[in-house]
């Protein structure tokens, strides 16, 4: 390749490549490029018209996401090309240097330089993503990160209880009023001057995903879908008209025509609406100057990405995540990227671990010998899952056993199950034995689950039992044993189950310990057991502390029971 001059300039969303090199354009495209999802199936894959790729970057204008722009800078760098960037400064931040002293915790512990380092990186690049294990202060992250850039923020997320706990957490650190874009709210409520009543936001503003992107929907998307409803109408009518009798159907018929006729004439209303509600849903995310992105690993979606593409001032954008680039797509993964930028700064449970601020996990696979009747290596899923995981009674009695054996010396017990059902058998078996246990579940209320884990917290509970409910957003008390009872194998799930119980111990050994099983009767369930293995046993941190097949938890060389001498 040529040795060209080459220039990128960009604003806060989209980069501008200046360059008539051809070989250094194709080169940029296929650095963005990404194995189309689905393509494999299309005519023109089949036909060999087209290899199944698209790109980031428009051979067109030469533009691309200004999140590429470092990635794009260094490669082509390490080819010996030189490559300038230009855009305008970065706006000044407007809260104090000493800005870890905002929340009136301090920065005079050490172990945590990583915090204030990432606000620093922040303020170098603009935007990036802090790959912080879990249990690493994202929280505190992006408080101390708001302290210091001082200018309206948006913080995102695709879960109510973590907008409700951030809302909750800036208001009790900041004293200042929080606003809510999601879960039925839109902006604190005022009365303008005119007597009626308007909605308004406020310097740090939490969002929800869901809800902004349905503001933003193209007001013809709307008049399709609403089309394709009075189709529905009709099609229904129909089906149902061929049990009646003739008059009968009919007058069934002609109720369904009217029916949806109405829904035909209020399309053009329902497209207006949508229209002014979308403009101004584009003029409110125009006002943010910083963006956080929480559980950014799942920002690889198109609505966190549109969205974000109509932060046109948020030249501060800041991605908080343990689980970057871990989707099952190209596209999906490269779409974080263009949205914050690359990892800037990188966390590791390792270091968190061997620091203290997260217990010491030692993991456990049992091997059940005994097989579920019926279940065999090639039962279908579902079947599988149901007899070797649910119903399992020699794989539920281990489950028991462990737990049992926990809470009767004292350790705070978690046990994580995926199916409801489950959960309200393992429950019902701890409380026949005598152990203080408790099951929350998806349907169970914010209120009820901080009440939950405060008795766990208190004693007053020695096991709790969840569903997918406790994954994120909430504040686990010290656990001393977590049961991953429901088996699966995504990645960012199961970190996140072992984090609930990485919390530091104050009051104990800072341990904890973490059993699993092989699962080994059925080839999927096996899979799924492997898989989780495997990300356990190649984890710095985690590796460590797996013990040899058949082994069982030291409790006395732990500490974890006194010795009777």
């Amino acid at each position: 390749m040529n040795q060209p001059t080459v220039q990128i300039v960009h604003n806060a969303i989209t980069a501008k490549l200046l360059c008539e090199n051809r070989e250094v354009q194709l080169y940029v495209a296929k650095l963005m490029s990404y194995a189309v999802s689905g393509a494999e199936h299309s005519k023109a894959v089949k036909s060999h018209a087209w290899d199944g790729r698209s790109s980031f970057f428009s051979m067109r204008d030469q533009t691309f996401p200004a999140g590429f722009v470092n990635m794009v800078r260094d490669s082509l760098t390490k080819l010996g090309i030189n490559c300038a960037v230009r855009a305008k400064p970065l706006p000044e931040p407007l809260g104090p240097e000493d800005f870890w002293n905002a929340d009136g915790i301090g920065n005079s512990d050490e172990r945590y330089d990583y915090q204030p380092e990432t606000i620093h990186r922040l303020l170098k690049h603009g935007r990036g993503i802090a790959q912080i294990a879990t249990g690493g202060g994202k929280s505190r992250i992006c408080r101390l990160a708001y302290a210091r850039i001082n200018r309206p923020t948006l913080f995102l997320t695709t879960r109510s209880v973590l907008m409700y706990q951030m809302k909750k957490n800036f208001e009790d650190t900041f004293k200042e009023e929080v606003a809510v874009l999601g879960d039925g709210e839109f902006g604190i409520e005022y009365a303008k001057t005119d007597g009626t009543k308007g909605r308004r936001l406020t310097k740090f503003t939490v969002a929800m995903i869901q809800t902004l992107a349905s503001r933003l929907e193209m007001p013809a998307e709307i008049g399709a879908r609403e089309r394709r409803r009075a189709n529905e109408v009709l099609n229904k009518a129909a089906e149902k008209a061929r049990k009646m009798t003739a008059e009968a159907a009919a007058k069934y018929i002609e109720q369904a025509k009217r029916q949806s006729e109405e829904i035909i004439a209020s399309i053009p209303a329902k497209e207006e609406a949508q229209r002014r509600r979308r403009e101004a849903t584009i003029q409110i995310l125009s006002r943010f100057e910083f963006v956080v992105l929480e559980e950014a690993h799942e920002a690889s979606g198109n609505s966190y990405y549109e969205i974000c593409q109509h932060c046109t001032n948020a030249h501060y954008r800041l991605a908080l995540t343990a689980t970057p680039f871990m989707k099952g797509d190209e596209e999906a993964n490269m779409r974080l990227m263009a949205v914050s930028g690359q990892v800037f700064i990188k966390v590791s449970e390792k270091l968190l671990i061997d620091r203290g601020i997260l217990a010491r996990p030692y993991f456990k696979f049992i091997r059940l010998l005994e097989k579920p009747k019926g279940l065999n290596r090639t039962t279908a899923w579902q079947k599988a899952y149901k007899m070797g995981v649910t119903e399992n009674p020699h794989r539920n009695k281990a489950i028991i056993r462990e737990a049992y054996k926990a809470a009767s010396i004292g350790l705070p017990v978690m046990i994580l199950v995926q199916a409801k059902v489950h959960g309200a058998l393992l429950d019902d078996t701890l409380k026949k034995l005598g152990i203080r246990s408790s099951y929350i579940f998806g349907d169970s209320s914010q209120e009820e689950r901080e009440r939950e884990l405060g008795k766990l917290k208190s004693g007053e509970t020695q096991v709790l039992i969840g569903s997918t409910i406790l994954d994120v957003g909430v504040d686990v008390p010290a656990v001393g044993m977590v049961i991953l009872a429901g088996g699966g194998k995504a990645e960012v799930a199961l970190r996140q189950r072992i984090g609930r119980g990485l919390r530091a111990k104050k009051d104990m050994p800072n341990v904890c310990l973490v059993v699993d099983f092989d699962d080994h009767h059925n080839n999927h369930l096996y899979d799924h057991a492997m898989t989780r293995q495997y990300h356990i046993r190649n984890t710095p941190g985690f590796a460590e502390g797996v013990l040899a097949a058949g082994g069982e938890f030291d409790y006395l060389g732990l500490g974890l029971i006194k010795s009777a001498a």
